[in-house]
């Protein structure tokens, strides 16, 4: 695996502190190239040497100079994602133009890092020595800085011979490497390293374990002493709090979504595109890696600013081989590869990997999913038109095999009721928003200051979206989908929606550590929201299950000849009014969401409650995970839907800017 594969793509870090003369070359400190004169090479010989043995004419680097100057990229960069030649090309070109060796780094070569302990490098240069402790410093520089790299050199009275010329991607790669042992570990530990309150590394901490087994103990006591008072009470607060969650759907239903439409957004005149990194992390994906590719490819934004990395565990070969021979010839699109430790789960393989992203924003996506192409543009509108506290923005999903068959068309459903109309109705009304996924986009400076994901959570969207607003930042959502195919199988189903819900007993748990703190972070009205979110819909996991088991009960000692007393009467009725409504709500939410070609899918609504029962089944399994296997993570396995059509502008979210 060549090192121009694997972690490919670095940002810009740190500053120059040799005193030679070949270390006062300042036009690379920050790795920023000059842009503004590119339109005139005539000024700068050495830039027209290189595109002369470029075969660049002219006509062309108008042209490219033109792309710069609008995405405020470097020459050199464009004319890499324009084709017109490879890095290696381009390298060879500069070292003969200034003269100077051109030399890969050494796999062996250490890179020298700084009396403060960071790493002597930035995107564009890099102090290192070899095995035989000689010194290089390697340099790509930009097209537009050759004449001062010369003129610097011309004038340098140090030894300008340790000046080897090399390609950005080396750089990169080998910056890579020499991190790798410290994000590994920073990875692994993630939040439980600076943050551990808000780590789900301890499932429970001291005072809600005495809490819980306390609970436990007055539980056995009052079933125990007051059976039939002890059950009733049970079941009224467990019909209660369903209520509640029928009556948050119910004000979803009828409330409306008020959202605002940011302002268009022109390149030709935004002076600067920032650059957009992407994250996809795979495992045993080689299914989908040739389509996956395709569609990051068709994104609508400069090639030039965008990055692609795709993160891949080292114990999935099959996957990373994919995925290089997916990628050959695609600028800007990289392979990370993310050494095996524990746990290992999705937002590990992230954490690793977030540190070599030097986008501005950042956008997740997963293995299965189809953007829509024009994403990134309206997600960077919203970002430059909102406020400077918009941390994330949530893509809504849609399920493009929705017809393949009942476990499909349930789950469509269900996913075009919560993106198209719960999470806009909470972002509408600023209340926490628990994040899907994927499409998640985010200011990249936002999602690193606050620890990232965490590790430890196998649900670690939701839990971002609760910490997000307990650090006090705004989460919108945008209307441009991203499609995705849904597992049809009862097995992989139900590991997925196991690991859902323990995810988010996981982050209830967590934010529940002390809930006087989360209290002041929230608000009352957005904790009581969070309450309903988590811990109503892991109550209505099992309540379904629980409330069908009582008015099965119940009918089969009627039919038995059995007569019930006035209470036992009552709370059957009050079952079958909170099984009747809930789905009541969810068919007319359903209605509203679903669109013309999805609309066949209301035939399985009848059979709705089974649905229900399989999610009770899940959450009774995910209970159990909890304690004897809190971090296991049960892969989905994904797969190519046949007959299904690929997301575009008409399947635009409805209601949603």
């Amino acid at each position: 695996m060549s090192d121009s594969i694997v972690d490919r793509r670095i940002p810009a870090s740190g500053t120059l502190h040799d005193t030679d003369a070949v270390a006062s070359v300042d036009v690379v400190r920050s790795g920023v190239p000059v842009h503004a004169s590119v339109a005139a090479p005539d000024s700068r010989p050495l830039m027209r040497r290189v595109l002369s043995h470029l075969a660049i004419g002219e006509t062309e680097t108008r042209e490219l100079a033109r792309r710069a100057g609008r995405n405020g990229s470097g020459l050199d960069e464009e004319i890499i994602v324009a084709g017109l030649a490879t890095e290696a090309e381009l390298a060879d070109a500069i070292a003969m133009a200034l003269g100077v060796p051109v030399e890969p780094i050494s796999r062996d070569a250490t890179a020298l890092r700084d009396g403060r302990g960071g790493l002597r490098m930035g995107r564009r240069h890099l102090r290192s020595c070899d095995e035989d402790m000689r010194a290089r410093f390697h340099l790509a520089p930009p097209l537009e800085a050759l004449d001062h790299v010369a003129a610097t050199l011309a004038s340098s009275t140090g030894d300008v011979s340790i000046l080897r010329i090399t390609t950005s991607s080396d750089i990169q790669a080998h910056r890579a490497g020499a991190s790798c042992e410290e994000r590994s570990s920073r990875a692994r530990l993630s939040l439980a390293m600076d943050r551990n309150a808000l780590s789900a590394r301890d499932t429970m901490r001291p005072l809600q374990a005495a809490a819980l087994t306390s609970a436990a103990i007055a539980f056995a006591a009052g079933w125990a002493l007051w059976p039939g008072f002890f059950w009733t009470g049970t079941h009224l607060m467990l019909a209660i709090l369903s209520l509640a969650c029928i009556a948050l759907r119910a004000a979803m239903l009828v409330s409306p979504v008020r959202l605002s439409r940011p302002a268009a957004v022109s390149d030709e005149t935004s002076g600067r595109v920032p650059i957009y990194s992407v994250l996809i992390a795979l495992h045993r994906e080689t299914a989908v890696v040739p389509s996956l590719v395709k569609a990051m490819a068709a994104l609508h934004w400069p090639r030039s600013r965008l990055e692609v990395l795709f993160v891949c565990e080292a114990n999935d070969p099959q996957t990373i081989a994919a995925v290089e021979a997916a990628i050959a010839g695609e600028p800007n699109f990289a392979v990370v590869v993310t050494p095996g430790s524990f746990p290992q789960t999705k937002p590990k393989a992230l954490n690793f990997a977030l540190p070599l992203a030097r986008g501005e924003f950042l956008v997740l996506y997963d293995a299965e999913d189809r953007p829509d192409p024009e994403q990134l543009h309206e997600a960077y509108a919203h970002f430059r038109g909102g406020s400077p506290n918009l941390a994330c923005l949530q893509a809504p999903l849609t399920v493009r095999n929705f017809a393949d068959n009942w476990w499909s068309a349930q789950f469509a459903t269900e996913y075009a009721i919560l993106f198209r109309r719960v999470l806009p109705w909470l972002a509408s009304h600023r209340l926490p928003i628990p994040l899907g996924g994927t499409s998640n986009h985010f200011r990249r400076a936002i999602l690193t200051d606050i620890g990232g994901w965490d590790s430890h959570n196998v649900a670690e969207d939701a839990d971002l979206g609760i910490r997000l607003a307990r650090h006090g930042f705004e989460i919108g959502v945008i209307g441009a989908p991203t499609s995705e195919s849904t597992t049809t199988r009862w097995l992989d189903w139900r590991n997925q929606r196991t690991r859902w819900i323990k995810g988010w007993l996981q982050t209830w748990l967590v934010h529940m550590r002390d809930p006087v703190r989360t209290w002041r972070d929230l608000g009352p009205r957005r904790f009581a929201v969070f309450q309903l979110l988590f811990a109503g819909m892991i109550g209505a996991s099992v309540m379904h299950l629980f409330f069908g088991a009582y008015v099965a009960n119940s009918l089969v000692l009627l039919l038995l000849g059995h007569e019930l007393s006035l209470m036992p009467k009552l709370l059957m009725g009050l079952d079958l009014f909170n099984i009747a409504a809930a789905w009541l709500v969810h068919a007319l939410l359903a209605g509203q969401v679903l669109s013309e070609v999805e609309k066949p899918v209301l035939r399985h609504l009848p059979t709705l409650w089974l649905y229900w029962f399989a999610a009770s089944f899940a959450g009774l399994r995910a209970l159990r995970q909890l304690i004897l296997d809190p971090h296991r993570w049960e892969k989905t396995p994904h797969h190519e839907s046949i007959g299904t059509a690929e997301v575009g502008p008409d399947d635009r979210v409805s209601g949603v800017p």
